[in-house]
């Protein structure tokens, strides 16, 4: 699992591709008394509370532990410290987080999120800061329909105590949900509403993560000259507060946007740059970014051979991170090589490979790249009824998460 990467000001965690809120350590509560004698993996947790009403105990079994989790009602912080201890466990401790979860995390995380759930069901109600944190955890587990209500509840109290920080981050996380679904225009929303409070706050950072999100999202769209205008301002506040994390990301939207317009050498000075930056802080998902999106300029000049290196490199680090959307993307760009040698077969199966990754994960933009590609498969195969099939869910996608149609499909009848 590969440490997480923080804001300067810890307020802000990195994704990969996206800046989402890192809630406060002081959200904890982890002064209530309380009894826990597991370890996540065997052991029973036992939250036993000095109430002599036990017919609201809640009892969870799940088979990535040992034991049963058993919790007494007697107040809200006695439950959130609880849930809190199980987060610490998994490495959601307060200002830190890890940036990806393994398979056997995820079971644990699926444990976390059921407690939690299950607590709200009762009744109980959860902390705003820890609601963020399960947020953060559904997210990274791809349950984003969790984490879009772990959000929704946290906006709600964070709007009744008045508490503008809590709401901005929550605005956040929701737009980051919004994104991944393919709901462009909701996320353009939410990460705007973020925008306008960091501003009233003065708070620099979170303005430059809302900004470095409001360029990703203008990027999907197509306006190149808008996501330029947005990664160049959250650049300059990068630059300003000394976030190299944040320095870094900014010159890879940059660069991607360099290549996308075909200036193929200023997409790999910047690419380079930011290459650097990233080994230098140590940041394996931003490396593995940084290494695909040259990968994707060295293609682009007609250089097979360097073009499969770096997407190889790129994907042994996301598969040693477990970074299945990254995983999904290397295998993609691999599969458009091995087409373009000819290797029909091979470039089939990676692009079924990343298909199968990209429903997994609920990314429906990476999806319709996946049917794309295959596709151009069928097509060089003279199957028009496959390839007719292919394109016609391609298009139905791109209808549904607001991306606009390619003329070419239009023309054809799509």
């Amino acid at each position: 699992m590969a440490d997480p990467i923080f804001s300067p000001d810890g307020n802000w965690m990195w994704t990969g591709s996206e800046w989402i809120p890192a809630p406060p350590s002081s959200a904890s509560g982890a002064d209530s008394t309380i009894n826990l004698e597991d370890s996540m993996i065997s052991g029973n947790v036992n939250v036993e509370q000095n109430s002599n009403d036990v017919s609201s105990a809640i009892n969870l079994k799940d088979s990535a532990m040992s034991g049963d989790i058993n919790i007494t009602q007697n107040s809200a912080s006695d439950f959130i410290a609880a849930i809190d201890h199980l987060l610490k466990r998994l490495g959601f401790d307060g200002q830190s987080s890890p940036a990806e979860l393994t398979p056997s995390q995820e079971k644990e995380v699926e444990q976390v999120l059921e407690m939690s759930e299950q607590l709200a069901g009762h009744g109980i109600e959860i902390d705003p800061w820890t609601e963020i944190t399960l947020g953060n955890a559904a997210t990274l587990a791809g349950r984003t329909h969790s984490a879009q209500q772990y959000y929704l509840r946290a906006l709600e109290t964070f709007r009744k105590n008045g508490d503008r920080q809590g709401e901005s981050a929550s605005l956040i996380g929701l737009g980051v949900i919004a994104r991944t679904r393919g709901d462009l225009v909701e996320a353009e929303r939410l990460q705007r509403e973020s925008l306008a409070i960091k501003r009233e706050i003065g708070d620099r950072q979170g303005e430059a993560a809302s900004l470095n999100n409001l360029g990703l999202i203008a990027e999907t769209r197509g306006d190149l000259a808008e996501a330029e205008r947005l990664y160049r301002e959250c650049l300059a506040i990068m630059r300003e507060i000394g976030d190299r994390q944040g320095e870094a990301a900014s010159l890879n939207g940059l660069g991607v946007i360099a290549q996308t317009r075909g200036d193929l050498a200023e997409a790999e000075r910047l690419q380079r740059e930011s290459l650097a930056i990233r080994r230098e802080i140590d940041d394996r998902h931003g490396e593995a970014m940084s290494l695909h999106n040259l990968g994707v300029i060295a293609k682009a000049r007609g250089d097979l051979a360097e073009a499969e290196r770096l997407y190889r490199e790129s994907l042994a680090i996301k598969r040693e991170i477990g970074d299945r959307g990254g995983e999904a993307t290397s295998l993609i760009g691999l599969g458009v090589i091995v087409q373009t040698r000819g290797d029909l077969a091979e470039a089939e199966r990676l692009q079924r490979e990343s298909l199968v990754i990209m429903r997994e994960i609920g990314d429906r933009q990476g999806e319709a790249y996946s049917l794309v590609n295959l596709a151009v498969i069928a097509q060089s195969r003279n199957d028009p009824t496959e390839q007719r099939r292919l394109n016609t869910e391609v298009v139905k996608i791109w209808r549904e998460i607001g991306i606009p149609v390619p003329q070419w499909y239009l023309n054809n009848g799509y």
